[in-house]
């Protein structure tokens, strides 16, 4: 007598959630970028208004903002080696206030050589409070069942969540103040940035932080690992696209198609940026890193070209979705890579590389494409970004064939 063995189905085990933390987390960044992180779309145009200086020493103060994000990503590691991830986060966050003070009382003190100054320690603080924060992310995602992409997505979409309601609020408010006023602006960002500050005080302690700080030599060797390098210069491709965003768009939009179309086109970027960095998170831990990242290249050079094409503000908008989809998908991605590829010890020093080359993007297209802007019209320089971009999705595929080196 034969038995019919019976086929027992098991339902599939479930993925670990994550803890309220990484909502708190998302929350002081929802904040602090509603109040600092959105103003820098204004901040040129701001400066050239309170102030006698041109438009290529006013984009100057963001190259010096990320130029010291560069550097202190790496920096902040060597220096403050035993920090916690919540202490990174608190002191970093701070800096994003004063900043915005400073801004605030640039029409009664407009010492450029100040304002520089505090430039660079708002990028010393950026650089702290995105290591912090994304270290405890990472780790809040390794207990999540290594959902990487899924961590950072859900970060990067509160990020921009706020940035898209800053931009829109400060925005509107900065229209309707003359000119004489224009500094309460940056009372309203102020009092923004301190709500996440508050929030950040009433996050867990996070234990005393254990980073590697290898020699000189062996920083460089991980550097110029083929994983770390190509994805750093697609960082930084990709961040080219925020930085003109900040540099540039704002300007050729006022100048071309009238000021009231600024935060509306402005405002298109980090819209996108919200939705699709979590949905982008998703699809990271899904499908693999190389068919996003081709995929968004090609996406944001297509933008750059119908705006090319089609002389009208709505093609400048569609340009902004375009890009804040090329950015909401490639930070995920890199941050994911840098949770995959490094131990625990060793992330924070790989994220700093690896978003060193984001920061210098952002530095160099936020006052290149103005200097760019100089010597050519704004559909050029739409074409020289768009170029770019191709040859950025044909490295992606290359960036593959190193998905299982070590960082």
């Amino acid at each position: 007598m034969t038995h019919k063995l019976q086929s027992v189905s098991t339902p599939p085990a479930k993925t670990p959630a994550f803890s309220r933390r990484i909502y708190l987390l998302s929350a002081i960044f929802f904040f602090i970028f509603m109040g600092a992180g959105a103003q820098q779309a204004y901040l040129v145009s701001y400066l050239g208004d309170v102030t006698d200086w041109s438009d290529v020493a006013c984009s100057a103060v963001l190259t010096v903002l990320y130029f010291a994000m560069l550097a202190f990503r790496i920096i902040n590691v060597y220096l403050f080696a035993h920090w916690s991830d919540r202490r990174f986060t608190i002191i970093g966050s701070l800096t994003y206030l004063m900043f915005t003070i400073a801004m605030f009382l640039v029409p009664y003190y407009p010492s450029y050589p100040i304002v520089l100054v505090m430039a660079l320690i708002w990028g010393a603080g950026g650089a702290m409070m995105w290591t912090g924060t994304a270290m405890q992310t990472l780790e809040l995602a390794d207990k999540a069942g290594s959902r990487h992409g899924t961590g950072m997505g859900i970060l990067y979409s509160s990020t921009h969540g706020g940035w898209l309601v800053g931009a829109i609020v400060l925005g509107l408010i900065y229209q309707a103040l003359p000119v004489e006023q224009s500094n309460l602006t940056y009372v309203a960002a102020s009092v923004f940035t301190a709500i996440g500050i508050v929030l950040a005080f009433l996050m867990p302690a996070t234990g005393q932080a254990l980073r590697e700080t290898p020699s000189p030599a062996a920083l460089l060797e991980m550097t110029l690992r083929a994983r770390a390098a190509i994805s750093g210069i697609l960082q930084l491709a990709a961040a080219l696209a925020y930085g003109f965003v900040l540099g540039m768009m704002g300007k050729y939009v006022k100048e071309t198609f009238g000021a009231e179309w600024i935060w509306i086109s402005i405002a298109l970027y980090p819209a996108t940026r919200t939705v699709l960095s979590v949905l982008g998170g998703h699809v990271v831990d899904r499908v693999g890193h190389t068919p996003v990242l081709m995929g968004s290249f090609l996406i944001g050079a297509a933008g750059l070209l119908v705006a090319v094409l089609w002389h009208s503000a709505y093609a400048v908008m569609i340009a902004g979705f375009t890009l804040g989809l090329l950015g909401s998908m490639v930070p995920v991605v890199a941050s994911a890579i840098v949770g995959n590829a490094a131990n625990i010890n060793r992330r924070p020093l790989a994220y700093g590389v690896m978003f060193a080359w984001r920061d210098l993007g952002i530095a160099v297209a936020a006052v290149g494409s103005n200097i760019l802007g100089l010597s050519f019209d704004g559909p050029t320089v739409f074409s020289i970004f768009a170029y770019i971009f191709v040859g950025c999705a044909i490295l992606s595929i290359y960036l593959g064939k190193f998905a299982d080196q070590e960082l």
